[in-house]
């Protein structure tokens, strides 16, 4: 018995390191992405000035239909942000710019085009909210 629960606590501490490496592997992604400014692959449709969300789906995406574009109208409603929709397949090359494997992702941009988070799955509207409030106290590269 006591076999058992070492092996199922080594298993969780594996899972845990796992989880925690992959963490910092996205932080520190998003940290080299925050140097580039508007990438070249970004579409002629994404312009700075306020901040904006690429928001990355596919034609097959139920989650994306029915969870995230309703969160993400409900967003545009309650902040003064663009919403660009883009498919991950389309835009492939964007796409692996930011890292996207799964849909729905969500990029939030500053009013700069510098990624200020990369959500993977569905997002949270209050989530969504707290990271463009947090891009826009954030000091812009001209300040």
């Amino acid at each position: 018995m006591i076999e058992r629960l070492v092996i199922v606590a080594i298993g969780a501490l594996i899972a845990l390191a796992a989880y925690a490496a992959w963490r910092f592997q996205q932080q520190r992604k998003l940290r080299a992405l925050q140097v580039i400014t508007a990438p070249v692959h970004l579409p002629a449709t994404v312009t700075g000035g306020k901040p904006a969300v690429l928001y990355f789906t596919t034609a097959e995406c139920a989650q994306c239909r029915l969870q995230q574009t309703p969160i993400l109208a409900q967003l545009q409603a309650k902040v003064d942000v663009a919403v660009h929709k883009l498919d991950a397949i389309e835009q492939a090359a964007l796409a692996q710019v930011y890292g996207i494997m799964t849909v729905p992702t969500t990029v939030v941009l500053d009013t700069q085009l510098r990624p200020v988070a990369i959500n993977h799955g569905v997002t949270p509207l209050q989530k969504l909210q707290a990271q463009i409030n947090a891009s826009e106290s954030q000091p812009s590269a001209a300040a």
